[in-house]
This record gives structure tokens, C-alpha cells and sequence, in this order.
């Protein structure tokens, strides 16, 4: 939730902005387009208590606003502004005394001194919020020590900074501080809402803030137990050393320095969840590069052929390296059968030699396609089995009628193509029997065989079948396979990043280094064999046919392809905007990182997600990713060196390894209370801000310039 302690809704003074003026509805609409959950109402030496009560119910149940004011003050011959806020409940009593002091004054002449400021506000409950060095005009040091000395809780005074940035400096050398809008233009306030303070706790009501200012365990604690927790005993090291650790459903940091047993409390952690029926890992970073995730040398890589309507053509390629030529019947067998007088009287009984052939051809080919037509209609139908959405779409009475229909048509299709097989197989038995009668009558008696066919009809068949077969094989061959496009991930400015993989299907003229077979083939019988299916093609009808089968089969390892599958040939890169593009170590890790955290699970561990990455692409990319898992109540558990992680996601839970000569020794706390417990109580309690500044790499600068905090809140 954000928190905007400085938001003018008027234009009070002379020199204000008439854009600051805004009416109830507007207000509304904006501030519930926001993540902002307390907004306190200051105008310029002014107090609408109208406007206040307006906008007040307008946004109830989704902001809670505070009254305020933003005062100018007089100190030391000095001009400042100083913003008071009063406990809402206060806010009629609050109006009373802001009219009286304005009693015949303007809002742009009108000032006052600290003391008048204090004896009218602070029996209202009030936090002051002044104007701090670079936020102009602003108290001085001195102006800040007379007001903390005036005031009746010194938890209450906090120095306004100008952004994010200031407030995390003023943080980080021990001054309370936080910054608002000052909203001067309500058209930009949905924007300038996103860089406003975070408060990591539920914070609901004027009364709890202030105790958290204090730091308050008590109210600390309530507040930490309405979220989800987990209360785990683990012994990531030797039974000797069993560590307690609360995991809450957000975001829980481990560190401390290196070689303390960080990876080791992760690595138990996932024993842990996993003994508990979860799949959870440590992610680690920098344990695999992108180009072994999208296994760019491809040696696990596989293709469906199916999927771009190619044939593997395993029985075609059989034929054609199995081809053998069907020869002509001579005259001279004619000849000789003829010129020869049957004397044998049984052989002359025997009609069956002198039948003619029948043509096989016809059925065969009917077989051929009803077996096609088979294949097709099971295809669909294990579709129609496997297809998860179709019931939701058509109904499941609908889909029983279909699944009933395509069994029915199955079945009289398996009908029809055993029919017409067994009448293939009918009439290859008849043309058989003819011809084992006749040889066996010709061997009996010396008579010269009749031919019982001219050959010439097996001949041309057996040239027609070679060419539809290789062309089957060629057709397939020249298909063109469209790149695959994977997306990787962002690479900020640079663009997005996706893997290509280019396949292509050798036909014998594709000389290209970067291209690697997908079986395990080489490239030279690829080649080869590819380029002389091209070469049968063009002498299906020449004396020079079988030549080139023989030139086929005597390539060397040309037994190893035996289908399409085995000409493939593929390339695999990364590209950003079309051209190829090879991420660095950096990117790599980023964007591993990056998809890691996008996964939908419920339990993440990460090991130093930091190494390699820059410290804008954490603050930038990842700290707001690993808020959004928190929100949605994921447990993230973090071992990070990284400030930038540790600090600026303000953990539920954080857990310090410590090493000293003799131990080690775990702690815990957060940054709520800014204590760190010791498990054994062996140690005194240590001061999570000082231990995280001097322990985490980048410590002061997270707190400083990187600071998107209030307080410690």
C-alpha cells in the first residue's frame, strides 16, 4: 500500500495552480485508480472541512484520508513550510483552531512560529512533516532541533524529502523522513502515484502508523501475524545446530557473508516443502546459460514431421534402394514352346497351363486406396480421443454421436479393406498356381514352357511405380518448413529476445556450415543420397535406371538414411527484431532470472539471483516482480549479498548468518521492529539497518539512493 502524507486539493494561494483544484467525483475516480491506501489533505494555510467529510466518504473502503494543513512558518528570521497532520477523529476540533488562527488572514499572508504551531496542534495527536534541506523552502537544522525539542513525542517529526531518492540519503544517516506528491496538476497524479513510499505493513488507522513510528512491537507483531506464516524447524547443517525460522507467505531474505550456510538453509528448505508433497528447487543463478535452456547445439532436439504435413517416406525409400528391373518376355520363349508339339497326353488334359494371367493391378490399387482412406479417418479419430476442449465446445452428447459415427465408419472401412485384400490375394494366387503348373508340367515332360504373360505390363508397372515413388520422396524433400519463433524474454531497450530454429530438408545441394543434422547422420550421405533420388528421377525411362539405384546403394553409409527424418538438417540461434543476436552472461542470467519468477508457483527459492545482473534491472525488473508474487501471497525465499534485494523489499521475515571465530549462529527479525534475534540467544539482539548496511553489498546506497522507503516501515 502507498502512502501520500502531502496532497493539495485547492488552490489556496496566489501563485498555486488552478490544477490543483479538483472536485469530489474526479477524486474519487483518480485516487481508486491508484495503489494509494492513506492520503492526508494539506492545503496551503487552509482547511476545508467540507471538502474533507466530501472526499473523505467518497473513497471509504479504499483510502483513508487524514486531515492536514501546510503551514508557513516564521523561525529564526527564517521562511518555511511545515505540513500537520491530526488524528482524524480530531478532525472537527482541528477545523476550530485552524479558522481561529485564520481569523482575518489570507492563505498568502498568513505565518506562524513553531511554538504557536505546537501549543494549537499537538493535543490533536499530530505528526509534523517539515520542509528538509533540498525540499524548499525548508527548516534548517536548527529550525528541526527547536521543533523536536517543542514537541511532546520526537517520534512524530518527520523531514520531508523532495523524492525516493533524498528520503532514502536522509534514511541512511539516521533521519526519519518521507516524501508526498505535493500534487501541483491532478491530471499527472496517477503517475506520480506509482514513486510514492511503500508501507509494507497493513497499516489501518491514523493510531497504528504512529505506533510504527515508534516501533512498537506490539502493534509490529499484530500486524505481522495477520499474514500467512510457517513455522519450521530445519538442520540444513549437523543435529547439533537445528535452526526455527518463521516463512511467511511474502517475501524472506536470507544473508550474511559468504561461506555462512545461506544455500544450505535454501537447500533444506526444498527437502523440506518437497517432503510435504511440493516440487520446489533452488533456483541458482548462473548455473545454466541460455544457450543450454534452449539447447542451441540441439542434442536433445526432435521434430514430428506430422506437424508440417511431411511423410517420412520409410517404405519409399525401402523400394527404391530394393528396386530391381521386370523383364520383357522374349519371342524366342515363344518360339521355342511352339515349335515344340505337345506329346504328353496328361499335360495335354491339364487346361489350367494355358490360362491367361489376370490383371493384379486393378485390385491392388483398390486396396492401396481404401488403406489411405483407413489411415485418415483413425487419425481423425484418435484426434477427436485426444482433443481435451472438444466436449466443452460441442457437448458431450454430441461427442458421443461423433466418437458412435467414426467407429461405425472404421468398421465398414475395415470391412471394405479386408474384402478388397483378400481379392488381391485371390488373384495373385490364381496367376501363381498358373505358373507353378506350368513350370512344373515343362520340367515333367521337356516341353518348353508356354509364357503365360508378355512381362511387358510388369515392366512398365514396375518403371511407373518407381517414378511415383521417388517422386512421393522429392515431393517431400522440396518442402519448405517455416522458422520456429520461441519467445525468451525482454531485453529492455534492446527489444525481445526469441529462439529461432531453422530447419531445413537436405535435397542435395545445401552446402551450409551453421546447419547440423538432427539424427545422427552425417552430412556427406545426406548430401549424396538426396542429390541422386533427383538423378533417378530424371531416368525413370532409360536404360541408365537401375544404374543409379546401384550408385545409391553404393554410397558410402548410405544404409544410415532411410527416410526424410534422416535428411533434416537444423539451426538454432537467438534473435532480437529478426537479426541474430547472442545474449550475454548478464542477459542470460536476467532473463533466466526474469522467467523464473514469472512461473506460477507457490513456493520460489532463489540463490543470489543478483550475479551478473545490474543494479537497475534489480530495482527496475526484479525487486517489483518479487513484490507482485508477495501480493499475490507466494513464499519467496531469497539468499542474496544484494541490498538492493534485502533492503528494498522490505522481507516479512529476514535471517542473518553470522560467523565468528568460534560459530556460527543464525538470526532472526525484520525490518519493522529493526531487530535481529539470535536462535540460541547465545548473542545479544542485533539492529537490522546497521547489520544490513555493513553485511549486504551496496548496503548504504540501498538505504540512500535507492531508498523507496519510508523509515524502516
Amino acid at each position: 500500500m502507498k502512502i501520500d502524507i502531502h496532497v493539495h486539493t485547492k488552490k489556496t494561494k496566489s501563485g498555486d495552480s488552478e490544477l490543483r483544484n479538483i472536485d469530489v467525483e474526479r477524486f474519487g475516480d483518480i485516487i481508486r485508480s491508484t495503489e494509494v491506501k492513506i492520503l492526508a489533505i494539506t492545503n496551503h494555510n487552509h482547511f476545508d472541512l467540507n471538502q474533507y467529510e466530501q472526499f473523505k466518504e467518497e473513497v471509504d473502503g479504499a483510502c483513508q484520508i487524514w486531515a492536514g494543513i501546510e503551514l508557513d512558518i516564521i523561525e529564526n528570521g527564517k521562511r518555511a513550510h511545515l505540513i500537520v497532520i491530526v488524528n482524524p477523529s480530531n478532525s472537527n476540533e482541528f477545523n476550530n483552531r485552524v479558522q481561529k488562527l485564520l481569523e482575518g488572514k489570507t492563505a498568502d499572508n498568513f505565518t506562524i512560529s513553531l511554538s504557536e504551531t505546537v501549543d494549537n496542534f499537538d493535543s490533536l495527536d499530530a505528526i509534523y512533516i517539515p520542509h528538509y534541506f533540498v525540499k524548499k523552502p525548508s527548516l534548517g537544522n536548527d529550525e528541526v532541533e527547536i521543533l523536536l525539542s517543542l514537541v511532546s513525542n520526537k517520534k512524530r517529526v518527520l523531514k520531508e524529502a523532495t523524492n525516493s531518492i533524498s528520503a532514502g540519503i536522509y534514511i541512511s544517516h539516521g533521519h526519519d523522513s518521507i516524501y508526498g506528491s505535493d500534487v501541483h496538476n491532478w491530471n499527472d497524479y496517477i503517475n506520480i502515484s506509482q514513486d510514492l513510499p511503500d508501507l509494507r505493513l497493513p497499516v489501518e488507522s491514523f493510531e497504528q502508523f504512529c505506533l510504527l513510528l515508534e516501533k512498537d512491537d506490539a502493534t509490529i507483531q499484530t500486524l505481522l501475524d495477520k499474514k500467512t506464516k510457517e513455522n519450521i524447524e530445519l538442520t540444513p547443517f549437523t543435529l547439533a545446530e537445528q535452526i526455527k525460522l518463521d516463512i511467511y507467505n511474502d517475501i524472506n531474505i536470507i544473508f550474511g557473508s559468504k561461506g555462512t550456510g545461506k544455500t544450505e538453509i535454501l537447500k533444506a528448505l526444498s527437502k523440506h516443502y518437497n517432503d510435504k508433497g511440493y516440487k520446489t528447487s533452488v533456483y541458482e543463478s548462473n548455473s545454466k546459460h541460455l544457450n543450454d535452456v534452449y539447447n542451441l547445439k540441439g542434442s536433445e532436439f526432435t521434430i514430428n514431421l506430422t506437424d508440417f504435413d511431411i511423410e517420412d517416406c520409410t517404405t519409399e525409400f525401402k523400394l527404391i534402394k530394393g528396386a530391381t528391373e521386370q523383364e520383357i518376355t522374349s519371342i524366342k520363349k515363344y518360339l521355342l514352346h511352339y515349335s515344340n508339339q505337345e506329346t504328353n497326353k496328361i499335360s495335354r488334359k491339364i487346361k489350367v497351363k494355358d490360362f491367361t494371367s489376370l490383371d493384379d493391378s486393378q485390385s491392388t490399387r483398390k486396396f492401396e486406396e481404401i488403406k489411405e482412406i483407413l489411415i485418415d479417418f483413425r487419425r481423425f479419430n484418435d484426434d477427436v480421443g485426444e482433443n481435451e476442449n472438444i466436449e466443452e465446445i460441442i457437448g458431450s452428447d454430441l461427442l458421443s454421436e461423433l466418437l458412435d459415427v467414426l467407429e461405425r465408419i472404421l468398421g465398414k472401412l475395415r470391412t471394405e479393406s479386408e474384402k478388397r485384400l483378400l481379392d488381391s490375394k485371390i488373384i495373385m494366387m490364381f496367376n501363381s498356381l498358373i505358373r507353378i503348373f506350368v513350370s512344373e508340367i515343362s520340367k515333367k515332360t521337356g516341353q518348353p514352357e508356354k509364357p503365360v504373360e508378355t512381362g511387358f505390363f510388369k515392366y512398365a508397372s514396375n518403371r511407373i511405380k518407381i517414378e511415383r515413388t521417388v517422386n512421393k520422396i522429392l515431393s517431400n524433400i522440396r518442402k519448405v518448413l517455416t522458422p520456429q519463433l520461441d519467445y525468451v524474454g525482454n531485453l529492455g531497450d534492446k527489444g525481445e529476445l526469441y529462439c529461432q530454429t531453422n530447419i531445413l530438408i537436405q535435397d542435395g545441394s545445401i552446402i551450409n556450415r551453421n546447419f547440423s543434422p538432427i539424427e545422427r547422420v552425417n552430412k556427406t550421405p545426406q548430401k549424396e543420397v538426396a542429390r541422386h533420388f533427383d538423378l533417378i528421377s530424371k531416368h525413370i525411362y532409360s536404360n541408365e535406371l537401375f544404374v543409379k539405384i546401384a550408385d545409391l546403394n553404393a554410397i558410402e553409409s548410405s544404409e544410415t538414411i532411410e527416410s526424410i527424418k534422416d535428411l533434416l538438417l537444423f539451426n538454432r540461434h537467438f534473435v532480437v527484431n529478426g537479426q541474430i543476436y547472442q545474449p550475454s552472461n548478464g542477459e542470460s542470467s536476467m532473463i533466466l532470472l526474469h522467467n523464473e519468477l514469472k512461473k506460477n508457483k507457490d513456493i520460489y527459492l532463489i540463490d543470489e539471483p543478483e550475479k551478473s545482473l545490474g543494479n537497475d534491472y534489480i530495482n527496475d525488473v526484479i525487486v517489483p516482480l518479487l513484490k507482485e508474487r508477495a501480493q499475490q501471497g507466494k513464499k519467496v525465499v531469497i539468499a542474496t549479498h544484494d541490498a538492493n534485494i534485502a533492503v528494498r523489499t522490505l522481507p516479512y521475515s529476514s535471517i542473518y548468518r553470522q560467523h565468528d571465530l568460534n560459530n556460527y549462529y543464525t538470526f532472526t527479525g525484520n525490518p519493522f521492529t529493526n531487530n535481529l534475534i539470535c536462535n540460541t540467544k547465545d548473542k545479544a539482539d542485533l539492529d537490522w539497518k546497521n547489520i544490513s548496511m555493513k553485511t549486504l553489498e551496496g548496503g548504504r546506497d540501498a538505504f540512500g539512493e535507492r531508498g523507496k522507503i519510508y523509515g524502516n516501515i
